[in-house]
């Protein structure tokens, strides 16, 4: 794996634009710049190649901005499998970092998504998490550690390479998330875990679509659980664990066995959106809600993964009737296309939650230089 510690021109990069007053458009692999706010004469996120991924953020529609590329900020600083912690560099490619870890039986249990030149910055500013999300955790629960650069061009570095109780906010989980407005990320430790000893793919055939009460009431029960997901018609559960704990749980549950590299390509498939249900012409949205909550009365296609806490769906209504139907179901909506106002990407936050996060924001970038807009737009103007 390429190793280069490029700390010092980052910093230097963010004092100049600092001093300039300059917006900072934060890129590392451009993997993800389909998220957020990219603006149409955006030279930096113009790629609408969805397999082309983001690294940490981009633009703010200032055509002046300070484009700052983070991936030859590279490389593994520090790894004791037996320890299990990694510190890395934040412009590390996913790829490099998931084959170091595979080569040591290990691996990140919340399963980042893997978009070709995807950087584990990305991962973090983004906030991304696969399948195993609601039951191996997600990205920020897995984060011990971090070091940024603030709105002040300061390094600061927060939490450590061990487990602790903290005090008042966890500021590198607060970046997770934060789509590059609150820092540029430099490196990160995070907890890893050795990889099962035996997963299977389980399918079962529901009696009508997008049913998904099977999944929660399976959820209660005492079986290795991994992953759930329902297309269409069909129930997809994945179990992993020991090699007996998989084999007493197959037999108590029943159903079609995805074997092999079949079972392992399908959870890929959903982790990077490389499924043949994301190639549509339709918006894609991610919508969040509890696993329990009702179907939502959206017109689309839909796919439910998580058990049924993340939704995926495919339609044309417009952004405020998918804000308004996740939020009576409890949950949030994020548009995963290119394209709309910089307002209809993200569920709108208001009230006290919108302060916080304004505050927050403002104490580590005091003039709002980091990727304006990118990431809740509304937070650019004042609360009234």
């Amino acid at each position: 794996m390429q190793e280069n510690d490029i700390t010092d021109q980052l910093q230097q990069q963010v004092e100049q634009a600092v001093a300039a007053e300059k917006a900072i458009t934060i890129v590392g692999g451009n993997s993800k710049h389909f998220l957020g706010f990219v603006p149409q004469d955006d030279s930096a996120g113009s790629n609408t190649d969805t397999d082309n991924v983001a690294g940490t953020d981009h633009v703010a529609g200032n055509s002046e901005a300070l484009t700052l590329n983070t991936t030859a900020h590279c490389g593994i600083v520090n790894y004791e499998p037996t320890e299990l912690v990694v510190t890395v560099r934040t412009g590390t490619s996913m790829q490099a970092l998931n084959q170091v870890l595979q080569d040591n039986g290990q691996y990140l249990p919340f399963e980042p998504p893997v978009l070709n030149t995807g950087t584990i910055g990305g991962v973090l500013a983004t906030g991304l998490s696969g399948p195993s999300r609601p039951f191996s955790g997600a990205v920020r629960d897995y984060v011990l550690g971090m070091r940024i650069i603030n709105g002040k061009a300061e390094c600061l570095r927060f939490g450590g390479e061990v487990m602790k109780n903290v005090a008042g906010y966890d500021a590198a989980r607060l970046q997770v998330g934060a789509f590059g407005t609150m820092g540029v990320l430099l490196e990160t430790s995070m907890k890893v875990l050795p990889l099962p000893e035996a997963t299977e793919t389980l399918v079962h055939e529901l009696d009508t679509e997008l049913n998904n009460a099977p999944l929660i009431k399976l959820m209660r029960q005492a079986v290795p659980l991994t992953a759930a997901a329902v297309v269409g018609n069909k129930q997809y559960i994945r179990l992993s664990g020991s090699q007996a704990a998989v084999d007493a749980a197959k037999k108590q549950l029943g159903g079609d066995v995805l074997s092999g590299e079949q079972g392992v390509q399908f959870w890929l498939s959903l982790r990077d959106l490389t499924h043949a249900f994301f190639n549509s012409d339709k918006t894609l949205w991610r919508v969040s809600v509890p696993e329990y909550a009702d179907a939502l009365t959206v017109n689309g296609d839909w796919l439910y993964d998580w058990a049924g806490a993340q939704r995926w769906l495919l339609s044309d209504e417009p952004a405020q009737t998918i804000f308004n139907a996740a939020e009576q179901a409890g949950g949030h909506a994020t548009r995963f296309s290119v394209g709309g106002d910089a307002l209809e990407i993200f569920q709108p936050i208001n009230g006290g939650m919108r302060v916080l996060q304004q505050n927050l924001r403002s104490s580590f970038d005091p003039q709002g230089l980091f990727n304006p807009n990118r990431f809740h737009a509304e937070f650019n103007t004042p609360q009234v």
